[in-house]
């Protein structure tokens, strides 16, 4: 199976609706996530990239710069940070963002975020894999044409609660209204029913082999339809959820591709370059009891075949970003984001057993 998340679609962590605990957590993490955080605290624990930290407010709005910021809550992760997502019809050349506590009381300065620091996607991240996309997983991706910009955390920052405000400007000087967001630092966990080792064993719906067959032209005048163009030996995903918030999944794939040439001259299916692929991610998991979704952050990837490969993520990648999660007759499944195929709503599932 070949991972895909469509847009750090860009990380970080935009989920709408506030953390709140499930019963299975305890009372000391429902304690935590209400703790509100101070400005000292929220303002010497992030960082934002290429962003300038200035003194005093920022300047008054004009008015006159279209800004659009679709939420008014937002969830963020320790040891990760968030996304600020908004849209605009004008030519945006920078952002000014104060923090604030739950109280209203704003830091002793603001950022000025530069044109250079947004980004109009969460990166990709994508397994090794170079053969079939079994699975997409696209999960609450940005609409077309969002800006972001990414705030990284510090250790430092705790769990609980802070909020920011936020305007945009233009080379002309306009600048826009000012828009606030309240951010939920979450913990790691959250929900032990969804706890253990999972294989995956089927999406839905299924995979009808688009885009993973072909057709040969035999030498002879005879025609193949539908051919493979892998054999496969192995297709493994396992995904891995731990009591303590970390996780981790593994693929497994081997085969061999199809030898289109041989094929056409022999007018069968010919497979003769074997292929291998084997790899690792890890990092932490934060489940939402309200809206019984999950958000998936990667710290980690591993190449268990080529070392040379393997990749750190200090502020964490995006994995799944609220997307749905229940156990259903002893299964995991994980209901991606819905989309719409002509006149039909797809809602796209992968569903897991235990290991």
């Amino acid at each position: 199976m070949k991972k895909l998340n469509l847009l750090f679609t860009a990380v970080f962590l935009a989920s709408t609706l506030l953390f709140s605990c499930s019963s299975d957590d305890d009372s000391n993490s429902g304690e935590l996530e209400n703790n509100e955080i101070s400005v000292e605290q929220i303002t010497n624990g992030v960082t934002i990239a290429s962003a300038k930290l200035e003194t005093g407010t920022p300047p008054n709005p004009t008015g006159v710069l279209n800004f659009e910021i679709s939420k008014t809550e937002q969830d963020a992760f320790l040891n990760s940070g968030f996304n600020i997502s908004f849209a605009s019809t004008g030519e945006v050349k920078g952002a000014y963002i104060q923090f604030k506590d739950v109280n209203g009381n704003n830091s002793n300065g603001y950022y000025d975020v530069p044109e250079k620091a947004f980004s109009n996607s969460d990166g990709v991240k994508t397994s090794s894999i170079n053969g079939k996309k079994k699975v997409s997983l696209t999960t609450k991706r940005n609409e077309e044409g969002d800006l972001q910009i990414n705030v990284d955390f510090e250790e430092s920052v705790p769990v609980g609660k802070f909020c920011y405000a936020i305007c945009i400007y233009d080379a002309n000087g306009n600048i826009s209204q000012v828009e606030e967001v309240c951010v939920q630092v979450n913990s790691w966990g959250g929900n032990s029913a969804i706890v253990g080792e999972w294989i995956f064993d089927r999406e839905e719906p299924a995979d009808t082999g688009n885009g993973v067959t072909t057709t040969i032209e035999c030498e002879n005048g005879s025609t193949l339809n539908d051919v493979p163009y892998d054999m496969e030996e192995k297709d493994e995903w396992i995904f891995v959820l731990n009591e303590d918030g970390s996780y981790y999944e593994t693929y497994h794939e081997k085969g061999k591709s199809l030898d289109a040439q041989a094929s056409s001259l022999n007018c069968t299916a010919v497979y003769t370059e074997a292929y291998e692929y084997k790899d690792k991610y890890s990092g932490n998991w934060s489940y939402n009891a309200e809206k019984k979704t999950i958000t998936v952050i990667d710290f980690k990837y591993e190449d268990f075949l080529n070392a040379a490969d393997n990749r750190e993520y200090p502020d964490g990648y995006i994995y799944y970003e609220g997307a749905n999660i229940e156990i259903i007759a002893g299964e995991l499944v994980i209901t991606d984001s819905s989309y719409n195929d002509g006149n039909i709503t797809v809602t796209e599932k992968i569903i897991f057993k235990r290991k």
